[in-house]
């Protein structure tokens, strides 16, 4: 069951005079933050976050050949292990329960209870969610960067840190953008785990895929697209997908920045649509 609200009361806040949105949405997302930490499903995220580096470790025990370079591997771990499974995997298992399982319970009443808009109540609740997924798979790709370097600090070139960053940061990216999705679901729906498993692995997985228009409707080909490694022309598999599309439909590739915009329009509209949702909710215990 998930943790009230703590007992004490936010900092600024009266009952004549309610703490101001961007304050009180900083202390629930850090009192949340808190609570999320310590759930159990941290432990079974915690084994989860270690498949790319088992993998990564996989890849440097069998390659003594190096017939598939970093910057190769760094590539097709981040625009395919990374993107199209572990950004939505963790966001999911973060993001559903960051309001919905608080809302399905009642617990969010304690919040309630006191002076504080339902806007903060859910954008606390939301940052504090980001930011658990984002920690997570950014320390996820930390340690595989660890492992590649360990030993091969031939690997350091300025092209594979400008991967490996740049990697980085586009999954903590998706996990923001994943996560404000799924926590709006999550508002939405009383049972929404499966709703959520087939948008993630059902349309996203599939149609992510298709090369075709049909790509710039899902948030992975966004993702995958702000992914380039230039120094491996097509053998990576996101430059690959990209090179597939531009052959079979033609037209130009979305660029970058177009793809970055559509990214924050989905964080903002999910976010508006969940605060809507969670204004309307009505919860009965």
């Amino acid at each position: 069951m998930a943790s009230p609200a703590p007992a004490t009361p936010l900092a600024g806040a009266t009952a004549d005079r309610p703490l101001n949105t961007a304050l009180a949405a900083f202390w629930i997302g850090l009192f949340s933050f808190r609570e999320m930490v310590r759930r159990r499903r941290l432990i079974f995220l915690s084994i989860v976050i270690l498949i790319p580096v088992v993998a990564t470790l996989l890849w440097r025990w069998l390659d003594k050949d190096g017939l598939i370079s970093p910057e190769l591997w760094m590539a097709n771990l981040g625009g395919m292990m990374y993107v199209h499974f572990m950004v939505a995997l963790v966001s999911l298992a973060v993001g559903l329960s960051a309001i919905g399982e608080q809302v399905s319970e009642g617990t969010i009443i304690y919040y309630w209870t006191r002076p504080l808009a339902r806007s903060a109540i859910y954008l606390g609740r939301l940052l504090a969610a980001q930011l658990v997924a984002a920690t997570l798979l950014a320390t996820s790709l930390a340690l595989c960067f660890l492992v590649i370097t360990v030993g091969n600090l031939q690997a350091l070139s300025l092209d594979f840190l400008k991967l490996y960053l740049g990697n980085c940061l586009v999954v903590m990216v998706g996990a923001v953008v994943y996560t404000a999705v799924f926590a709006c679901l999550g508002t939405w729906l009383n049972r929404p785990m499966l709703a959520a498993v087939l948008y993630a692995f059902g349309w996203e997985s599939i149609s992510g895929h298709v090369p075709a228009r049909i790509q710039e409707l899902t948030v992975v080909f966004h993702l995958r697209n702000l992914i380039h490694n230039e120094t491996q022309g097509t053998r990576d598999i996101p430059n690959l997908l990209l090179e597939l599309k531009r052959v079979l439909i033609g037209g130009e590739v979305v660029s970058e920045w177009q793809s970055a915009v559509t990214l924050l329009a989905v964080l903002v509209v999910t976010t508006a649509l969940g605060i809507w949702l969670l204004r309307n909710k009505e919860i009965f215990r």
